[in-house]
């Protein structure tokens, strides 16, 4: 994936709104145009949300003003973003995702946005704009959606353009017909109902969706499909009961439709995983590093217990698997079954003090695996691991503070004092734990220097 360098330049001022509109520069070319609004009362030291809104088949960055979901936006204080997409007709192709990406990236670093509560809206083809994107966005080191809402939107590309008999926009963004470039329609769909194990639909399990259309158009049963498909799997959804005709923005209530997304905050640590991830990516805590087959999907299917023990229960389509241990918190086992015809390079890794902790564990196979020693490589540690189901479990750890929780903090300046009120006799290695700098003595300097360790 290549990086966009950003030169953005405010070229105007619309009316008495704070609405201003910027370019995306790639290489020195123009590559996307982009406006958005700062609301009128806002304190750049609290975070507020952002509502992304995607035009319809044929509009610009501009045409998302001429519905009231920028007037939602400012009354709530939240910030208003409507990119253009590099084409009128864009159907999120994956460069416009790109460009989305860049753009709401530009918005956080310019403006105190809650990255917990990044909402998109769009009609018709931008209508399916929201979940496309959280479909492919699912690192939570990255812009991801808190929530999306869609008027009418074309959930499936492969659908709509056999319902429209072709379609020359999805033609010339996608590469070619379904029949020509099946995937390409895929990835870029919030579902391919025809065969869901080459669909993405399943990413939008913790995405909530808000499903507007009208009475008499083929996109309501684009929105009644996928509402049914996800329905107990997917547990925060809205679906329009009553649908009046019209299409795409029009059949939205913008009042009610903000007031339903602003419930929600980004789910980004799920204890269950599964996805099916076009491109080797993160989903969340995992990630699968190679693709076998670059017209297939990586499907990954894993869960972890409120220990933090990770179960892998399907992996396919990928040699390399990396575990993102987010909650410093060792896993007593990591069980897998692995299904491939061949072997997989687990990696396990998370920030410095994991990583330090996991060396000091002996890793341990069970007699149906078989591995090498593991090595470390870039802060993660490689395990490489034959065909079969196997456990690996993990000796207990020896943590280098006094009450054996793996962190310096109160707790153990409560025993070092213990220590040096001569409250306790420590032995001999809870002394050479306590003695901080050196000289052979337990006193107020040890104290000092514990506690920088965990305020600095």
């Amino acid at each position: 994936m290549y990086i966009i360098f950003l030169i953005l330049i405010p070229i105007n001022s619309i009316f008495t709104q704070n609405i201003f509109t910027e370019y995306l520069i790639f290489n020195e070319d123009t590559v996307d145009i982009f406006s958005y609004q700062i609301p009128n009362h806002y304190n750049e030291n609290i975070n507020v949300p952002l509502l992304v809104a995607f035009h319809e088949w044929g509009g610009n960055h501009n045409s998302n003003f001429y519905t009231n979901f920028d007037e939602e936006a400012n009354q709530r204080g939240w910030f208003f973003l409507s990119p253009y997409g590099g084409s009128a007709n864009n159907y999120s192709h994956q460069e416009a995702q790109v460009f989305f990406e860049q753009e709401i990236i530009w918005m956080i670093n310019n403006f105190p946005i809650d990255q917990r509560r990044i909402y998109m809206v769009g009609g018709s083809m931008g209508g399916a704009a929201g979940a496309i994107y959280a479909n492919n966005h699912l690192n939570p080191n990255k812009p991801m959606v808190a929530a999306t809402a869609s008027g009418s939107g074309i959930l499936d590309c492969e659908r709509r353009f056999y319902e429209m008999d072709g379609n020359n926009s999805m033609i010339q963004w996608f590469g070619g017909s379904p029949i020509e470039v099946p995937f390409e329609y895929h990835r870029n769909s919030a579902v391919f109902f025809n065969d869901l194990s080459q669909s993405m639909h399943i990413n939008l399990q913790y995405t909530p969706i808000y499903l507007d259309f009208g009475s008499t158009e083929a996109h309501r049963y684009h929105a009644e499909d996928i509402y049914d498909l996800l329905l107990d799997y997917n547990n925060n959804m809205w679906i329009e009961l009553q649908p009046n005709p019209g299409h795409g923005y029009s059949t939205m209530d913008e009042y009610h439709t903000c007031n339903w997304l602003q419930q929600f905050e980004l789910i980004d640590d799920p204890l269950k995983i599964n996805v099916n991830l076009d491109e080797p990516s993160r989903a969340y805590w995992i990630e699968a590093l190679n693709q076998n087959n670059i017209q297939d999907f990586i499907h990954i299917n894993c869960e972890k217990d409120s220990n933090n023990n990770i179960i892998i229960n399907e992996f396919s389509n990928s040699d390399t698997l990396l575990l993102f241990l987010i909650n410093d918190t060792i896993p007593s086992h990591i069980q897998i079954y692995n299904n491939q015809n061949n072997n997989i390079n687990l990696g396990i890794t998370g920030n410095e003090t994991i990583v330090s902790m996991i060396n000091e564990v002996e890793i341990v196979e069970n007699e149906n695996s078989n591995f090498e020693n593991y090595n470390l490589y870039n802060n993660i540690i490689f395990l490489n691991i034959d065909i079969g189901n196997y456990t690996i479990s993990f000796n207990e750890i020896f943590f280098y503070d006094l009450n054996q929780d793996g962190l310096w903090d109160v707790l153990d300046i409560t025993i070092l004092i213990s220590f040096i009120l001569e409250m306790i006799n420590p032995n001999e290695l809870q002394f050479e734990l306590s003695d901080f700098n050196n000289d052979d003595q337990l006193n107020i300097y040890d104290i000092i220097l514990i506690i920088n360790l965990f305020y600095f």
